[in-house]
């Protein structure tokens, strides 16, 4: 070694650079390999906390920071929003609601740290004894023996009890088995819903179809989403047990075409239903033939509802005159989350054709539905006169359906509410080619602006400027249709003004209020004057205006929109605006002196005549008006005299004429 790099007693030997990055790198990596068994450890520790049937969804991985395991936001939120539930106090005395839609997740995971939550809430409710509905939706319950201890004895000292929901709470099986036992000792259930529940023992089962089978009361049954151990044998013991019912939802996506047929044979069968469902359960070739034929042979099912059974109609509904004729005692019909190609579109725009048709109700949202296909089921809605709800969205609209839609909603009156939201080519507006933003400077200052709004209409914006409010003129306004609440968007993107028209508050809606057409009208034009295009107002259009209605105009002209809700924000504001509107209104009018020429306003108040006196003669007997005769002036009645002399209170009576 040379003096220079030779290290002095008590120095630490200096290291050459390729040294110190070994050394560097198995110091990271031993790190690294701590970290990872501590995360694993956080992770064993957090999972036997954390119970959700997602799974690791509830979780997320921090890679940057150690591989350190994390609730995820959503996860996160939803415990803060259900402690926030269980603790807070309901004020009904007749239901009680325990419900909550998580983002991404199917359920609130478990936490044990939101155990005095529920132990909270289990105690503020052991005093309850009129409850008739009790309902927890989308939670995921303390393991058992939670449900024992809190939950039935309350369900038990409820002697009213008609409603019991417990949906997609994770329920163990000796969670069912003693709520089956409620059930059967039960005499007042009228509705059950355990749908998203894993019913994992034959015997369960049994039991289950065996308490359906002898209650007394029971109508309406919820087992969507629910497997059975056992296959379609105890899936035949379910049907069974329901005939008696009105409702009845069942289905899941382990359920073989055994299954389903043992369902189709089911339907064919005389029994009460009236309402019936069929989610997850996947439909084969077969079986479509087998259930469109059990539907044609059923005489009572009136809501029908076929949801995720990887159908492409017309597969159920076929074209047949048989077909149509019996499914026209229809009222619901539910059919999402299928296949719906243009041949279905036809088949269904047939069907809607049909004089007989009694249908109310149609979902066909995420049925792939093109634009094709919309313009061969939207026309026929100008001749239906029963559908009152329609539901089409999260499909595959475009701009180009636009047009029929306008016609349809301008000459179709019974409509009430068209969904097309979430259809991503439907859009509010778009650019032309070669440019590159919305807005653009205007040069010219006559004008009366620099920058131009230049984007074109899209199809949501043409709906609603072309169906429901179209601000070409006042009479334009009221040709508009004021009956269906469109959503589309859920805000007032390209300046359509959809949102302003839909709703002014997540409650409050103008084509939605209960009032008469002719105030849905005035409250358009009062926004089209005010608020959207205030160009719109000349005074020349009032100036014919009948007497009566010019109260109204000048009202309208007064009154202004806020972001509240519409129907109590119509407050008056004096601006420079407003008075100018006023006084040109008032003087252009013509008819002015009319307004006041019909007198103050006050109704006189009538007196009745008084009979004339009859006179009376000299020496009659029934003569009274000499005795009863007081000179004018006189003193009727006694009064109090203070004697002077003697310092007295004295009584003087009145004097006798």
């Amino acid at each position: 070694m040379n003096d220079d790099t030779q290290a002095t007693e008590g120095e630490r030997p200096r290291r050459s650079g390729r040294e110190r990055r070994q050394a560097e790198s198995i110091y990271t990596d031993a790190r690294l390999a701590e970290r990872k068994n501590r995360a694993a450890k956080n992770d064993k520790k957090s999972s036997e906390r954390s119970i959700s049937v997602d799974g690791d969804n509830i979780f997320y991985t921090n890679y940057w920071n150690g591989y350190r395991r994390s609730l995820s936001y959503d996860a996160g939120q939803s415990l803060e929003n259900a402690q926030r539930s269980l603790v807070v106090r309901q004020h009904d005395k007749r239901s009680l609601t325990l419900e909550h839609y998580p983002k991404y997740l199917s359920q609130v995971p478990y936490h044990a740290d939101m155990m005095p939550c529920y132990e909270y809430f289990a105690e503020g409710i052991q005093h309850r004894t009129s409850l008739e509905e009790f309902k927890v939706i989308n939670y995921n319950l303390p393991q058992s023996p939670w449900l024992e201890k809190n939950i039935l004895p309350v369900l038990e000292q409820n002697r009213k009890l008609t409603v019991l929901e417990l949906s997609n709470c994770s329920l163990s099986a000796d969670d069912l088995t003693l709520l089956t036992k409620f059930v059967a000792e039960n005499k007042t259930l009228s509705t059950l819903n355990i749908s998203r529940t894993n019913i994992e023992s034959e015997d369960a089962v049994k039991a289950l179809a065996s308490a359906f089978k002898k209650h007394p009361a029971l109508r309406k049954v919820n087992l969507a989403y629910c497997s059975f151990t056992g296959g379609h044998g105890m899936v035949d013991k379910i049907l069974a047990a329901c005939r008696k019912c009105d409702s009845l939802e069942i289905g899941h996506k382990d359920f073989d075409s055994k299954c389903v047929e043992n369902i189709a044979n089911f339907l064919r069968k005389k029994h009460s239903l009236t309402s019936f469902s069929l989610v997850g359960a996947p439909v084969d070739k077969d079986n479509k033939r087998l259930l469109s034929e059990a539907l044609v042979q059923n005489k009572t099912i009136e809501k029908l509802r076929l949801h995720s059974n990887q159908l492409q109609l017309p597969a159920v509904i076929r074209g047949t005159k048989k077909v149509m004729k019996a499914l026209s005692r229809l009222t619901h019909l539910d059919m999402s989350n299928n296949r719906f190609p243009v041949q279905g579109a036809k088949v269904m725009s047939k069907f809607l054709e049909e004089p007989d048709c009694k249908l109310v109700s149609l979902i066909m949202s995420n049925n792939h539905l093109t634009t094709k296909g919309a313009n061969e089921l939207i026309p026929t809605l100008k001749k239906n006169t029963s559908l009152q709800h329609l539901d089409l969205s999260s499909n595959w609209l475009n701009d180009q359906c636009a047009p029929a839609v306008i016609d349809m909603l301008l000459n179709n009156s019974t409509l009430l509410s068209l969904k097309l939201s979430k259809n991503k080519s439907l859009k509010a507006s778009y650019l032309e080619k070669g440019s590159r933003s919305r807005w653009e400077y205007d040069e010219n200052e006559e004008s009366g602006s620099r920058w131009k709004y230049v984007a074109k209409d899209g199809g949501r914006a043409k709906i609603v400027k072309g169906a429901l409010f179209d601000l070409t003129s006042l009479e334009s306004i009221a040709a508009c249709n004021h009956t269906c609440a469109v959503k589309m968007s859920g805000c007032n993107l390209g300046n359509t003004h959809e949102e302003t028209i839909r709703k002014f508050s997540s409650f409050t809606r103008i084509n939605a209020l209960e009032v008469c057409e002719v105030k849905k009208i005035r409250h358009k034009v009062v926004l089209a004057l005010n608020k959207v295009k205030r160009d719109l107002y000349e005074s020349s259009n009032f100036k014919d205006l009948p007497l009566e209605v010019m109260p109204y105009l000048l009202e309208m002209l007064q009154q202004r929109l806020s972001q509240t809700d519409f129907p109590r924000s119509l407050k008056t504001r004096g601006d420079a605006t407003t008075l100018n509107r006023l006084y040109v209104s008032i003087k252009t009018w013509q008819t002015l002196p009319l307004l006041f020429a019909r007198g103050p306003g006050k109704r006189k108040k009538k007196v009745a005549k008084k009979k004339p006196r009859k006179r009376s003669k000299f020496g009659d007997t029934e003569d009274d008006d000499d005795e009863a005769w007081v000179p004018k002036g006189a003193r009727t009645t006694g009064k109090s005299w203070r004697n002077p002399v003697s310092g007295n209170w004295e009584w003087i009576p009145p004097p006798v004429y």
